[in-house]
């Protein structure tokens, strides 16, 4: 599953690069349109609700659950240590996934910022010169979006994929009666 995820990962983000730099292609200078804004940022919300990252959030809640079961029970020091790592890699996942949800909330208000800021443009209040400068700024923003969401997903995948290693050297929980 992992390496699947990261290698859609990895498509997603050259299809992302490829379709800005063609979209880009026919315009002097290189200056973002906002049709090209308009779909990065549904490219990028669209990612952001991939079973990709419902499949990542679900390992991570069945990994919460078994730490929980062993909290307090853990028969030795080597399960201790297992089991702080274990919850290491459940924060490690957990900041994934809230920078997705944080993601796709700033999306929206970047969206909402680009509808604004075309609104301004079309109507004339706002020079072509700041027009410019605040699209680009927009497409920078995407980027950014895009390689911080490369790199904590990898992570996440990285620390989940550790996860089944150190879950399979844990001490079966005692049963009741033991």
């Amino acid at each position: 599953m992992s390496r699947l995820c990261a290698k859609s990962l990895i498509v997603s983000l050259i299809f992302f690069i490829v379709f800005t730099g063609c979209n880009n292609r026919n315009q002097k200078a290189n200056i973002p349109d906002m049709e090209s804004i308009y779909l990065n940022i549904n490219y990028l919300d669209s990612m952001l609700q991939s079973k990709q990252i419902d499949s990542i959030s679900r390992v991570n809640d069945d990994l919460t659950t078994r730490i929980d079961a062993y909290a307090n029970r853990a028969r030795s020091a080597e399960d201790k240590a297992i089991l702080d790592s274990l919850t290491g890699i459940t924060g490690v996942v957990n900041d994934f996934l809230l920078y997705c949800t944080t993601t796709r909330t700033n999306l929206e208000l970047l969206e909402q910022d680009t509808r604004t800021l075309e609104n301004l443009y079309r109507s004339g209040k706002i020079k072509i010169a700041a027009y410019v400068s605040a699209l680009l700024e927009e497409e920078q923003i995407l980027i950014g979006i895009l390689e911080q969401l490369s790199s904590k997903n990898l992570l996440a995948l990285q620390s989940l994929r550790n996860q089944t290693q150190l879950a399979d050297q844990l001490n079966p929980l005692p049963v009741a009666g033991d």
